[in-house]
């Protein structure tokens, strides 16, 4: 989901500096006092005096004074480290951040282990850009003051921008151990499982671009996104590549199921049958599809034959194990759909075996009552006459169960599936089965045993990148059930529908989330940018501003507000939000090319010339060259001009043809589905 450069992506659970300040500042006068009568008593009432006058005017928001105050005990004491401490959160407050940081140094050297300054001192740096500067300070602030999430969500964001994302996700772990429901921590949390998601993905990208497991994310990415068609030519491309490769007919089905396309549908559930008979996803599919077609006895008859294989794992297919943010990719069913299948409700209700209290929760969980779905998908189980038992572990049952698909019983032999050690084969059949059962860590702790060839293997890159997503799901998933009405959650849901496209719903979700939280980095930014995309630059600028007012180095709030002005053509307002945002955000192409417009419209063509001259590394469509050679046009370089024309041309025709040939796909896919 998240889009963004930098420190500048991280939400953090410490929204408001001057909230934090007021939580972490140091002991009151009476005891910072306490502690120095004993070595300076002569000096004990002068320095109380100070102190407390200090402290007054802090209260009182008059800074110079406390200032004064301070300075006076340190002229009196100047080892005293909790005072450069307070004096340093004084300059925190004023958003004097070099002077803070000298004095937060100062007060470390004194006593290394003040939690508020060790804290700041690495909020600083953290905002500045500087993870690896910032971790031992937020590591010593963490040991000191465990109990304060914000210390371990600027731990994680110092991680993070050091590129530690496996200790940026123990770091949150760790936090939740302690508050298990602090949904800032939670989101977090998703998101750090969905940057490690994200690096899987573009590692398969670059080491295997056009395989069968490359071509299976893009067509899951596209699934997620609502973008059907797109989904389905790659899932296309997919079994082009390799036909007999488990869940690919099915994982098409599902995309043509929520599509509409229920004849298609059915077809690819029953050719993945035909290549996995036990196929457990295939036979609930194929059940759900003849539900939406009327056909009961059809479908009891397949859900009947998944309870029997495992009961539990069918429940998970269809999304009724979870409540909320389900585990099945698409729960909702169109409204036309939702209300024929309601009609069953009663013929359903006068059987009692568990394919009908399985479809009764199906049901319950389309209307959105959860209290039935859980009753009716506990009745589904306890009625079935396969009565659970415990898993004979030996090789040959394991061997069998991932055969019949059971794998729910399977995760129960995860140390006798280790050994002995599994060839790399096996190893990811076993991956696939715990991620199908939900073991989401035990199928990443198997992976990360391979042998390092294997370990870097698309195969194995596909099955990490999956378990990160359904880590980040479970994540989201415990951030509802802690707080459904959250400002998280109102955030999250906005990014969901962001992804998608319904930049409407995403407006209104953000604008509910910054109504809660109006100090929560980020949301300003989201809200802001959409407004920008739609074109409405009056509120966009007000938005991005009041990010900015948060995050000073937001790069993309400041490249965004940029580019207001450009639209505009006023590149003199433009080009320093755009200078900040480069020094925010030095590798990103588009900033260069941004910049170069900006120059390019004061006349300034040899800036212009740099800027584009980085910028066209990432040109897709010809125009950063065209840009280039206007440039080079300005100078009169004639020849120069005559190539980057003749470039941006080329470009500009291949991309066309791609997209043309790309449409024309869409359009065939539109018609091939087409139920008759």
């Amino acid at each position: 989901m998240s889009i963004f450069s930098g420190y500048v992506r991280r939400l953090t659970a410490a929204a408001s500096g001057h909230a934090a300040i007021g939580l972490l500042l140091a002991a009151s006068p009476c005891q910072i006092t306490g502690q120095t009568e004993a070595s300076h008593p002569a000096n004990a009432p002068t320095v109380e005096a100070h102190l407390a006058a200090a402290q007054q005017a802090q209260k009182n928001s008059d800074y110079v004074t406390a200032e004064r105050e301070y300075r006076a005990v340190l002229g009196i004491r100047p080892d005293f480290a909790e005072v450069h401490m307070n004096l340093g959160l004084l300059y925190q407050l004023q958003d004097q951040i070099s002077d803070a940081m000298t004095e937060f140094r100062r007060a470390l050297h004194l006593k290394p282990t003040l939690a508020g300054a060790n804290f700041f001192l690495g909020v600083d740096y953290c905002k500045n850009g500087e993870g690896i500067k910032a971790l031992p300070y937020l590591k010593a602030a963490a040991k000191e003051d465990p109990g304060r999430p914000d210390i371990w969500s600027w731990l994680a964001t110092a991680q993070e921008i050091s590129g530690e994302f496996h200790a940026e996700v123990a770091t949150l772990q760790k936090a939740l151990h302690r508050q298990p429901q602090n949904v800032d921590l939670l989101y977090l949390l998703g998101q750090a499982y969905e940057r490690l998601g994200k690096e899987e993905v573009a590692r398969l990208q670059k080491t295997a671009p056009h395989s069968r497991r490359s071509e299976q994310l893009l067509a899951e990415s596209y699934s997620a996104s609502s973008e059907w068609p797109s989904a389905v030519i790659h899932f296309q491309n997919s079994l082009a590549s390799s036909p007999d490769t488990p869940g690919l007919h099915v994982e098409l089905g599902e995309v043509l199921l929520r599509a509409g396309k229920l004849t298609r549908a059915s077809h690819e559930f029953r050719e993945e049958l035909h290549l996995a008979p036990h196929s457990l996803r295939a036979i609930v599919r194929l059940g759900e599809t003849k539900l939406i077609q009327g056909d009961i006895e059809g479908s009891l008859q397949d859900w009947n034959t998944a309870i029997a294989a495992d009961g539990l794992q069918a429940e998970r297919i269809l999304g009724v194990r979870e409540i909320g943010l389900g585990d099945a990719a698409f729960e909702q069913l169109p409204d036309p759909w939702r209300e024929k299948i309601e009609k069953l409700a009663p013929e359903l209700q006068r059987r009692d075996t568990p394919a009908a209290h399985l479809a009764l929760a199906f049901l319950a969980m389309q209307s959105g009552d959860s209290p039935l779905q859980v009753s009716e998908g506990e009745r589904a189980l306890s009625s079935s006459e396969v009565a659970p038992s415990p898993m004979d572990c030996s090789q040959a049952k394991i061997k069998q169960a991932l055969t019949q698909e059971q794998f729910s019983v399977f995760a129960h032999c995860m140390p006798q599936v280790l050994t002995p050690r599994p060839s790399a084969n096996s190893s990811y059949a076993f991956a696939r089965a715990l991620f199908e059962a939900g073991d989401y860590e035990a199928s990443l702790k198997l992976l990360s045993g391979l042998a390092p060839p294997d370990r870097n293997s698309p195969e194995a890159s596909y099955w990490r990148a999956r378990c990160y997503e359904k880590l980040a799901t479970v994540a989201y998933l415990r951030l509802f059930q802690s707080n459904p009405n959250s400002y998280r959650l109102h955030q999250l849901t906005g990014d969901l529908d962001a992804a998608k496209g319904n930049d409407g719903k995403a407006i209104e979700e953000y604008r509910q989330a910054i109504a809660l939280k109006p100090s929560l980095p980020n949301l300003h930014y989201r809200l802001g940018h959409l407004l920008w995309k739609d074109l409405k630059v009056s509120e966009a600028r007000q938005e991005l501003e009041a990010e900015l007012a948060l995050s000073p180095r937001h790069a993309g709030a400041l490249n965004d507000l940029g580019n207001t002005y450009l639209l505009e053509h006023q590149p003199d307002k433009a080009l320093p939000y755009l200078s900040r945002a480069l020094a925010a955000d030095l590798q990103n192409p588009e900033i260069h090319r941004d910049l170069g417009t900006a120059y390019s419209e004061l006349g300034d063509y040899a800036k212009a010339e740099a800027e584009f001259k980085i910028a066209v590394s990432a040109d897709r469509d010809g125009s950063v060259h065209y840009k280039l050679a206007k440039v080079y046009q300005a100078l009169g370089q004639k020849e120069k001009a005559a190539r980057e024309f003749e470039l941006s041309t080329a470009l500009n025709a291949k991309t066309h043809r791609k997209l043309e040939q790309q449409r024309e796909r869409l359009d065939e896919v539109e018609k091939s589905t087409q139920d008759p």
